[in-house]
C-alpha cells in the first residue's frame, strides 16, 4: 500500500514561521498586512494538512508544541533559501517589485528618507514603500520583535542581535528663536546652556541622546546642567515652541534647513563642541533581507551625496 504523502504550502509555512517569531497572531497579520482571522486560518490549515499541533493553547496564551520548535527552526532555513533564489532572480532578471516597508527615527523619516525613497522609486516603479516614523528606540524595538526588516536610527544600542552601519552624516544644532540674545553672537560657551530654557525631546529620541553624550564626555551631568523647560514628542512640536521663543533645543541641521533660510530659526556655535553624528542602518543578524529591501540598500550604498544627506564610509 502507497504512503500518503504530505507537502508544504510555502505561504502558510511563512505566516507560521512569522507567527512564532513574533509570538503574535496580531503582529504576524500586521506583517502581511491581513485580518488576523485569515493568519490564524492558515495556521489550522497547516496543522491539518501535517496531521499535528504547532501551538499548545490555554487559555489567552500559546506557545510551540516541540513538532513546532522544530518546523519552526527548518521553516527559518526555508524562507532564508526562498529569500536567496528570489533575489539571484531579481539580479538575473534586473527586476525590483512589490512593497518596501521600513522605519525611520523622527530626522532621516521626516526628512531625509521621503526624498531618498523618490528617487527609489523613479528607479524602481513598481516598488510601494510604506515609511513608518517614530523615534529611535521605536524603531530599533520594531526591527527585533520583526515588524520591520529595515530602519535608519539617529543612535546604536549595544545588541548583538542588531547590525548597524553609518549611512548619512548628521550635523546637530543648537537652535535660538530669531529675536534671542543669543542670535547675533558667533558663539556661546558650553556653560551659557544651562542658562537657558532647554526644549527636549522625548527619552527615545536619537538627537537628543547624542547631544547628552557630547554633554557628559565634557564632565558635565545633563540631570543638573539643563533646565528643561518643557518635553516634547516630535521635531515639528519643537521647532514650533522654538519660534513661539519658549527656549533653544538641539536639532538636526535637516530639520531647521528650512525655517534657518527663513530667518524664523538661528542657529547658534557652541564653543568647543562638536555636534556631528551619524545615522545608522539597523537591521536583524539573523534575518536576511527580502529582495526589495536589500535592493534599497545596494541603491543606497551607489546613491551621490546632495545637499540634504550625506553617505558617510562604511565602518
Amino acid at each position: 500500500m502507497a504512503k500518503t504523502s504530505r507537502d508544504l504550502d510555502l505561504r502558510k509555512l511563512e505566516i507560521f514561521y512569522w507567527v512564532a517569531e513574533l509570538r503574535s497572531f496580531s503582529l504576524a497579520a500586521e506583517h502581511f498586512s491581513l485580518r488576523q482571522p485569515t493568519v490564524t486560518a492558515h495556521v489550522q490549515t497547516l496543522e491539518q494538512q501535517l496531521g499535528c499541533k504547532l501551538f499548545r493553547r490555554s487559555g489567552g496564551r500559546f506557545d510551540l508544541t516541540s513538532t513546532g520548535w522544530m518546523l519552526y527552526e527548518q521553516a527559518g532555513a526555508v524562507l532564508k533559501l526562498k529569500n536567496q533564489a528570489l533575489a539571484a532572480l531579481d539580479r538575473i532578471q534586473g527586476k525590483v517589485e512589490g512593497e518596501l516597508r521600513l522605519g525611520g527615527s523622527n530626522v532621516p523619516g521626516e526628512y531625509i528618507l521621503p526624498g531618498v525613497l523618490g528617487s527609489f522609486v523613479a528607479r524602481f516603479p513598481d516598488v510601494r514603500p510604506v515609511l513608518r516614523i517614530g523615534d529611535s528606540a521605536a524603531i530599533v524595538a520594531a526591527i527585533l520583535d520583526g515588524t520591520l526588516e529595515l530602519g535608519f536610527t539617529g543612535f546604536r544600542t549595544r545588541d548583538e542581535r542588531l547590525r548597524y552601519r553609518k549611512t548619512w552624516q548628521d550635523e546637530m544644532i543648537v537652535a535660538v528663536p530669531a529675536n534671542h540674545r543669543w542670535a547675533g553672537l558667533k558663539q556661546v560657551a558650553l556653560q551659557d546652556l544651562g542658562k537657558e530654557p532647554f526644549i527636549s525631546r522625548e527619552g527615545g529620541s536619537g538627537t537628543l541622546r547624542s547631544f547628552l553624550q557630547l554633554v557628559v564626555r565634557r564632565g558635565e551631568e545633563p540631570e543638573r546642567f539643563l533646565k528643561v523647560g518643557m518635553e516634547l514628542g516630535s521635531t515639528a512640536a519643537v521647532k514650533e515652541a522654538l519660534m513661539e521663543g519658549f527656549g533653544f533645543s538641539v536639532l538636526s541641521r535637516a530639520a531647521i534647513r528650512r525655517e534657518v533660510q527663513q530667518g524664523l530659526i538661528k542657529e547658534v556655535r557652541v564653543k568647543g563642541l562638536d555636534l556631528v553624528r551619524p545615522f545608522y542602518q539597523v537591521t536583524h543578524r539573523e534575518r536576511p533581507l527580502a529582495p526589495v529591501p536589500r535592493a534599497f540598500v545596494q541603491f543606497l550604498n551607489r546613491a551621490p551625496r546632495t545637499r540634504l544627506w550625506e553617505p558617510v564610509a562604511h565602518s
